[in-house]
């Protein structure tokens, strides 16, 4: 509980140098002006969500393997966070978009449809799991749909290197003249970011974790319940 209370107290200091840094410090995109703070959220979102489905990709295969329920409720828990994750992506980079690009959205755009396709893939997850009621068979449908999910993850990843479209700006570091970002300042806001989201993706997914754990707790006790009134 400690280490818990310690981790939380970091992140909120680590939120709150982000956003001063952020607002305050780092400079604006000689190119992009103002819109290009966007990026600061934009982008750890999507870092964040690739993390949180990495995980639920690996607790759902070590669940097809031992069959624990408790690798079920992880693997849910970071695979709806991931999710979430992905809804903020979906909203910070339409915003980014329009101003600096003229477009909210480009359905032409590979790098754009490949992410679209990732956040369809798990809102299709949430919604099996909300619409079955057998908890084994719906653990083992969401394992395999996670492990289905995550493999267009290094898609996503690899067409923002492979597609060079004017509606997306180029990788964060990709090593080629152009991209990335140039000043110190900016890398250091943007890492401080990353983690920052991280400790939300974690602190997001634990509590999801230990819902699903209560929620699985009351539907047996439903059940034993019923079954004791045959």
């Amino acid at each position: 509980m400690r280490m818990t209370q310690i981790l939380l107290w970091l992140n909120g200091f680590l939120w709150f140098l982000f956003f001063y840094m952020v607002f305050f410090v780092v400079p604006s995109d000689a190119a992009q002006g103002v819109a290009q703070r966007i990026f600061y959220f934009h982008v750890p979102t999507a870092w964040v969500s690739f993390t949180a489905f990495t995980v639920s990709f690996i607790a759902s295969i070590r669940y097809l393997k031992k069959r624990d329920l408790q690798l079920d409720k992880l693997a849910a828990a970071y695979a709806v966070t991931g999710w979430i994750f992905t809804t903020g992506v979906m909203i910070t980079g339409p915003l980014w978009a329009k101003p600096i690009w003229g477009d909210f959205w480009n359905w032409s755009d590979q790098r754009l449809m490949s992410f679209f396709v990732l956040w369809l893939l798990f809102a299709a997850y949430g919604l099996l799991r909300f619409s079955m009621p057998d908890s084994e068979k719906r653990a083992r449908f969401s394992a395999v749909l996670a492990i289905l999910g995550f493999l267009n993850v290094p898609l996503v990843y690899a067409a923002i290197r492979i597609w060079n479209t004017p509606s997306h700006p180029a990788a964060v570091i990709a090593g080629k003249k152009g991209s990335g970002l140039k000043d110190p300042t900016m890398l250091w806001t943007f890492f401080i970011g990353v983690i920052a989201f991280h400790f939300l993706m974690w602190a997001l997914a634990r509590a999801l974790k230990t819902y699903y754990i209560q929620k699985s707790t009351v539907e047996q006790q439903i059940w034993k319940n019923e079954f004791k009134g045959e």
